[in-house]
């Protein structure tokens, strides 16, 4: 009876050990960066904006403007303060790129003292990069894999404040 003991005591003792070991190589960084990308920046900045009215937010735009980019580079995303967004190709010039990041208004988090209404409420995900204000990461693919490249110094433009827009009819 005593070697059944002890083997179950073993094989119990070898499977936490082994569910523990696991743990941390699960969750393994697939964000890195690269030091060598297969572009030059001519420019990159910032700029705030506010809307004229209410409704309308405010937000920050990312703006990237490339110097020499390979061909097979195709601009994906730009991660900025805690948020990421799609890059989108600016009409006017080719290989100019902005991230729209607009500012979201007062979520709806559900306080309360039963905590199965506050269980409603969903977790913010956990942002892959530590950043700077002033810094950006741009994510780009390029033979079939996802590449991921640090900007640094972007220059911050002044802010555009929209103008009111009227809203009363001439009719």
């Amino acid at each position: 009876m005593k070697p059944i003991k002890n083997i179950l005591l073993l094989a119990t003792t070898s499977f936490i050990f082994f569910s523990f070991s696991n743990c941390g190589s699960s969750q393994t960084n697939s964000y890195k960066l690269t030091q060598n990308a297969p572009f030059s920046i001519d420019d990159v900045f910032y700029q705030d904006w506010v809307a004229g009215v209410k409704e309308g937010g405010s937000g920050t735009n990312v703006h990237i403007t490339f110097k020499n980019m390979e061909e097979d580079v195709v601009i994906d995303s730009i991660f900025f303060r805690n948020k990421s967004e799609k890059a989108k190709n600016s009409p006017q010039a080719k290989k100019h790129y902005i991230g729209y990041f607009k500012n979201k208004t007062n979520r709806d988090i559900v306080m309360d003292s039963d905590p199965r209404k506050e269980a409603q409420n969903t977790p913010p995900e956990p942002f892959p990069f530590n950043l700077a204000d002033n810094e950006a990461v741009v994510s780009y693919e390029q033979n079939g894999s996802t590449e991921y490249f640090k900007i640094t110094d972007i220059r911050k433009k002044e802010m555009l404040a929209y103008p009111q827009s009227n809203t009363t009819s001439d009719n």
